[in-house]
């Protein structure tokens, strides 16, 4: 039987901006806001959301919100490693079936909402995609979420079966970002 699976990779460290996804913004760390926005997803609970991450400030966030935590280990937390070898990772340690639908929720982008992530997972499962992106209004991708069947993990060679939701958010890498966000907050109040 096919089930969704929740992914949130957040390592510990970051080149542009000091343990970006605990940073602090309107007093809610970073991944708070990841979090927030998948616990309140109709497909995702702490029964089917992971962490993977080599922070304990991060598995304190984890614990705390109930979220099964990963421990990365360290040749997979630098600033080289691709997505794509943590989410084998956790896929290693958990074992998913080719089925499955894997949602991968970025734990900087505070802007996500549950409202988007269903978006993407109904759009994968109503048009029987193998992936789902986000795009801004120029259609560049900003990578908040990904949602794919698993076996595109494995998949060699161009990915097939693309959908994608449109967005208008900020990934957050630099200090400049977090203003750009507290600004369009401020702004909206």
């Amino acid at each position: 039987k096919m089930k969704i699976i929740g992914i949130i990779p957040a390592r510990k460290g970051s080149k542009r901006l000091k343990y970006k996804n605990i940073y602090s913004l309107k007093g809610t760390p970073l991944i708070g806001y990841s979090i927030q926005a998948a616990l309140g997803s109709k497909y995702l609970n702490t029964d089917n959301l992971y962490i993977s991450s080599n922070f304990d400030a991060i598995k304190e966030l984890a614990d705390l919100n109930g979220i099964k935590y990963i421990i990365r280990p360290e040749h997979l937390a630098d600033g080289t490693t691709w997505t794509q070898e943590v989410i084998n990772h956790v896929d290693e340690n958990v074992g998913f079936n080719s089925e499955d639908i894997i949602v991968i929720l970025q734990a900087n982008s505070p802007q996500m909402t549950s409202k988007k992530i269903d978006e993407c997972i109904d759009m994968l499962i109503n048009h029987k995609l193998w992936q789902v992106n986000p795009v801004n209004k120029d259609m560049i991708n900003n990578g908040a979420i990904q949602v794919i069947k698993r076996f595109v993990r494995e998949h060699k060679g161009k990915v097939n079966y693309n959908g994608v939701v449109l967005t208008d958010w900020i990934d957050v890498h630099t200090i400049e970002d977090i203003r750009t966000i507290e600004q369009l907050w401020k702004d909206r109040t």
